[in-house]
């Protein structure tokens, strides 16, 4: 133990119970008698010491030893009882117990022993000791028990006296107290250790000031960071910026560079430290540029969480219950909605739910893959595979994935031809790429989207049987806008206040502005809904009702004049057909072609077959 724990008996009775113990503990723990002063001086001889076993006056000597911790040996019940049953037997009927407060405890007490008086009197030192016994014997006891310095004074007044001695196991705990004390110090250290070694390794500069502004901890980079002010001018440089305490982050000029200053006041023991944390900003948008590079090449990542999702009606709050529960399984999820109710932000959150959050988020339209190159985007391809291919060959979007989630929409546009290919990637979970012979296994967890009736393209033989089954394991059904009730509502306010950077109380919609949203039947769900919002917001934060409806009706040069469900512009007795010949030709009324093929998620060749196959006028 290299003399780190010192056991200082005041007495020899004390010194032989702790050699005993030592022995018995098979420890090798130096054990010195020495009293008082003498304690302090046979303390020099071992400069490695920082735990002192000891008792009464001479433990309260040592404590103010810096550096030095102190286990009390401190008299147990027993031990006080032993010592009055000796003057009891002697024939006593008034005792005083007087010792140190940290071997009898620091609380007075009385009480009796059948007709025997007993009294407890803490003292702090031997100065009080004597003043104490002193002034219980005038008071009446014929019996002291105590320390030494309380028994000495008994016997000038020729009373009775007895020791309060401390037995073996008292020792032995004490013993093994250091020990476990030993152990807590050392844990310490080496927590200090690794912080220092935590603080001096990371790219921010960190000064802790205390109460009397003095820098009592900082690391490397603040060196760096304040150089060349000497250590001591360090909280006069930063002086104005430490009394703001705010947790806000702010830029300041510190020896011509632009540096990220942020003050953290830290309270205890009534004080109050500050934490100073510097960041170069140069540094920082270097660090950015990387981030940015590293994550966003080719959208591997994924920005929306279940936060993001503005709701408060049932259905949506089980949906969303529901994808949390699956982003915990590594299972193929199908979801389920109609355009633009936001089946993607679903896909991203249960990703960024899910154990696989730090990992590769792969978004992939397969209405936008290139007709004939289907195989060789999945799957990827190597050098000479095909005419174009590229020299050195190309990952494809599973093997980017890797990980991590690929999120295919729109999976019903994949080719009959392809999907016994896109099977086995399922079954296997490995790939090979077009014109290789090598296998690639994959760690990564498919989600599927679509807004069409996947059974009834598997009637028409558009969609593999086996292929929908293996793919709609877990099922996902985003209810539309229109089901949703006040969610529009909160939903638009929030896209507004967005778009107005104000809060949310500050937007108001009136009854009427109501009415309309909710009687709106929003074919292109949140997608349109939130698009309605941002024109909307060029008006202002004040919604009025004109503007809205100018905004809804748009070329269409149809405005309801109710706003109710019942009332809506599509009826209940339309087809699937008309139903959708209406939206695509209300949607080209109102925005480009180009606008409403990214507005309904399909490519635009999809659209130009739709407007072809609706007949509907370009």
């Amino acid at each position: 133990m290299k003399d780190s724990i010192v056991f200082i008996a005041p007495n020899s009775h004390i010194n032989a119970l702790a050699q005993s113990a030592v022995s018995q503990l098979n420890l090798n723990i130096p054990v010195i008698e020495a009293y008082d002063h003498n304690a302090i001086e046979a303390l020099r001889k071992y400069p490695s010491c920082h735990i002192v076993i000891s008792r009464g006056g001479t433990a309260n000597y040592i404590k103010g030893i810096k550096g030095i911790t102190v286990v009390d040996l401190t008299a147990s019940f027993f031990d006080i009882q032993k010592s009055l049953n000796e003057l009891i037997a002697k024939g006593c009927k008034k005792i005083a117990v007087v010792s140190q407060d940290n071997v009898i405890g620091p609380t007075p007490a009385e009480f009796s022993i059948n007709d025997i008086e007993v009294e407890l009197h803490p003292c702090s030192n031997a100065e009080e000791i004597m003043n104490t016994v002193n002034t219980c014997i005038r008071n009446g006891a014929d019996g002291i028990v105590g320390c030494v310095v309380a028994v000495e004074t008994a016997r000038e007044h020729a009373v009775e006296n007895a020791p309060v001695e401390v037995d073996f196991y008292s020792v032995k705990k004490g013993i093994l107290q250091a020990l476990e004390l030993e152990r807590n110090l050392d844990n310490q250290e080496r927590t200090i250790d690794r912080l220092e070694s935590l603080l001096n390794n990371i790219e921010e500069g960190v000064i802790i000031f205390d109460a009397g502004n003095k820098p009592i901890l900082y690391n490397g980079y603040a060196s760096r960071i304040m150089r060349p002010e000497p250590l001591d001018k360090w909280y006069e440089v930063l002086e104005e910026e430490i009394k703001n305490t705010s947790d806000a982050t702010r830029l300041i000029s510190l020896n011509q560079n632009k540096v990220l200053i942020r003050v953290i006041p830290l309270a205890h023991d009534s004080l109050e430290d500050k934490v100073v944390i510097l960041q170069d900003s140069t540094a920082i948008e270097e660090s950015v540029k990387t981030i940015k590079l590293s994550s966003y090449e080719k959208g591997l990542y994924a920005r929306h969480n279940f936060k993001d999702i503005i709701y408060s009606c049932p259905s949506m709050e089980d949906t969303v219950s529901l994808a949390k529960r699956f982003a915990n399984s590594d299972s193929t999820i199908m979801i389920f909605g109609e355009t633009g109710a936001g089946k993607e932000g679903f896909a991203q959150s249960i990703h960024n739910y899910s154990p696989r959050a730090k990992k590769p988020f792969v978004s992939v339209n397969c209405a936008s893959l290139p007709q004939g190159l289907v195989a060789s985007e999945l799957f990827g391809y190597v050098e000479g595979a095909f005419t174009g291919a590229r020299r050195n060959g190309k990952k494809g979007l599973f093997e980017m994935a890797q990980g991590g989630t690929i999120f295919l929409d729109e999976i019903t546009e994949i080719p009959l031809e392809v999907q016994s290919q896109f099977l086995r990637v399922i079954q296997e979970r490995e790939i090979m790429r077009i014109g290789d012979d090598k296998i690639i296994p994959l760690d990564i967890r498919i989600i599927c989207a679509t807004n069409k009736e996947i059974l009834s393209l598997c009637e028409e033989g558009k969609f593999r049987y086996d292929l929908y089954y293996r793919l709609n394991v877990l099922s996902l059904i985003i209810p539309p806008l229109r089901e949703r009730g006040d969610d529009i509502i909160l939903m638009f306010k929030s896209f507004i206040a967005g778009f107005c950077k104000k809060k949310l109380d500050d937007i108001y919609l009136d009854d009427e502005v109501k009415d309309i949203l909710l009687g709106y039947s929003w074919p292109g769900n949140v997608r349109e809904l939130r698009n309605v919002a941002e024109a909307v917001s060029f008006y202002g934060s004040d919604i009025k009702k004109q503007n809205v409806e100018r905004i809804l009706y748009r070329k269409t040069g149809a405005v309801p004049t109710h706003h109710h469900s019942s009332d809506s512009i599509f009826r209940d007795d339309l087809t699937l057909k008309e139903l959708e010949r209406y939206y695509y030709k209300y949607m080209i009324a109102r925005h480009s072609n180009s606008e409403v093929a990214k507005l309904a998620g399909i490519a635009r060749s999809t659209l130009w077959r739709k407007i072809k196959e609706l007949e509907i006028e370009d």
